[in-house]
């Protein structure tokens, strides 16, 4: 059974959910699932998605439809109200975002969600990695590999160069590590990092036990006279001819 497509309504105002060409394609695929190609009957129902009195609203009483053609309607639409153009990040942002992706030790191991499916981590950021070097356009060549493979957690960069050729065989490499050895690298990673605090816990108490011995150990101090004070001061001065 073939989901139903949802078909918001298009206003062409400041607020609208949905841009001018993405609702042409929702529409589209609409009048396909339901066998709608006849013009007329195209046309009376694109007129069902207009928000009422939106400017797209009136835009489209305003025209006669009558004899009129799908296409030739589709092509005023996109005229009267055509998509607004999305902020493209540069190459060399792309780039940079690239050498700035990390993948954090206490991720490896653990599945996430990528492009709808569950995959481990580790292939989840060979993915992300691979795109963002297509889109900057250097996945054919081996442009900040080193940058990238300085910064990949040990337990990876044990079983991954950085000498490949392109990103395809450097994502690739990634994704063919071992589970069993990311496991095996992970508990390692815990057993150290506990025994790490664990050792940092003792030279805390002990710092703390050695301070209050210190000061059970120290007279009181008593606190100078205003006189005593007069008098040191006296003492200290020094008479000049």
């Amino acid at each position: 059974m073939s989901v139903p497509i949802a078909v918001p309504d298009f206003s062409s105002e400041p607020g609208d959910v949905v841009q001018s060409a993405e609702f042409l394609k929702k529409f589209r695929a609409l009048m396909n699932i339901r066998n709608i190609t006849e013009n007329a009957r195209m046309i009376a129902s694109f007129e069902n998605y207009l928000k009422y009195n939106s400017p797209a609203d009136e835009w489209f009483r305003e025209l006669n439809t009558e004899g009129m053609t799908w296409k030739i309607l589709e092509k005023g639409f996109l005229e009267c109200f055509p998509p607004i153009q999305k902020a493209k990040k540069l190459e060399t942002e792309l780039e940079r975002e690239l050498c700035e992706l990390r993948l954090k030790v206490d991720e490896l191991g653990k599945k996430e969600k990528y492009a709808g499916e569950e995959v481990w981590s580790h292939i989840a950021f060979a993915e992300k990695a691979l795109s963002l070097a297509k889109q900057a356009k250097i996945n054919t060549g081996s442009n900040s590999i080193w940058k990238v493979h300085v910064k990949l957690l040990e337990i990876i960069r044990q079983k991954v160069k950085e000498t490949y050729k392109t990103w395809d065989e450097f994502c690739t490499a990634i994704k063919e590590v071992d589970t069993s050895h990311i496991r095996d690298g992970v508990k390692k990673h815990q057993r150290e990092k506990e025994e790490k605090e664990r050792v940092e816990l003792m030279i805390t108490n002990l710092c703390h036990t050695q301070q209050q011995q210190q000061r059970r150990q120290l007279p009181p101090t008593v606190p100078l006279s205003p006189m005593s004070s007069a008098s040191n001061a006296l003492q200290s001065m020094v008479i000049t001819p």
